[in-house]
């Protein structure tokens, strides 16, 4: 019996765990920028990582936001290149990864170099700057997320550095896997699962086995006033359909409210990021 409670425990525990296939969560918009000069040419790297939901809503990702200053003056930035991929995310879903190459003014000299990132202002995530070619970044440009700093993930928008001509090349965009930067998804069974199509019949049946299960756990676990109903059933000497008719009730008052909560957390989501 006592294995069995510690089975039941560590399921519990551990199936929640790996219901979030993004590393931050699947409401986040995730972004980074890396300003560089290649000869006297000043350029920013940037990246745009969204989530599941933000993709589902079909946030589309832009640059428009991003403002850099040479010496005080606002240098204006052209878009060269761009590329887009949908990498797989949770159940079946998509999440986004954009990257875009920005040109600035040539610099003459050694200059001070400001940016700031005001992009998706109100969505939460990571956001990182960082400057120099060779520079290293903590998330790999999103790519791969440090496990110690998931739950205070960066939030670096206004940076300033000294930069000057260079012998160095144009960046170039990323294409096919490094783009995709499918190892910073934490992928899981469960999810996987979730996701697919099409399931064989021992699948469906051992998932209802298994929700059923657990229906029942919860079911025996304290709450929804079972303590009270029960003193109510003894102390009225109620028949067995009494019990059946309050456990009907229960479930369904129960299944109901969790279906209307969900459809309020999509809803609001649109102005309100959990």
């Amino acid at each position: 019996m006592k294995r069995l409670l510690l089975l039941v425990t560590l399921l519990y525990l551990l199936v929640p765990a790996v219901a979030f296939a993004h590393p931050l969560g699947n409401f986040t918009i995730n972004r980074f920028a890396r300003v560089e000069v290649a000869g006297d040419r000043l350029y920013v790297r940037y990246v745009v990582d969204m989530a599941e939901i933000p993709t589902l809503q079909r946030v589309a990702p832009h640059v428009a936001r991003l403002r850099v200053t040479i010496d005080g003056r606002r240098a204006a930035l052209r878009v060269t290149k761009t590329a887009l991929a949908h990498p797989p995310g949770a159940a079946g879903l998509r999440t986004t990864r954009f990257q875009a190459i920005l040109a600035g003014p040539p610099l003459a000299r050694a200059s001070q170099i400001e940016v700031v990132d005001r992009n998706y202002a109100g969505r939460i995530g990571w956001k990182e700057i960082v400057f120099g070619a060779q520079t290293r970044s903590a998330s790999d440009e999103l790519r791969a997320y440090p496990k110690d700093l998931l739950s205070s993930p960066l939030d670096v928008t206004h940076a300033a550095a000294r930069l000057g001509p260079t012998q160095d090349t144009p960046p170039s965009l990323l294409a096919g896997k490094a783009l995709a930067a499918p190892d910073r998804i934490a992928e899981s069974g469960f999810a996987s699962l979730v996701g697919r199509r099409h399931l064989s019949a021992l699948v469906i049946l051992g998932s209802l086995a298994l929700a059923l299960f657990w229906g029942a756990a919860h079911a025996l676990s304290p709450g929804h006033g079972k303590t009270i109903v029960s003193a109510y059933l003894v102390g009225s000497r109620g028949p067995p359909w009494h019990a059946a008719l309050h456990g009907l009730i229960t479930t369904a008052t129960h299944t109901v409210g969790v279906f209307a909560l969900g459809g309020v957390t999509l809803l609001l989501s649109q102005w309100i990021v959990p």
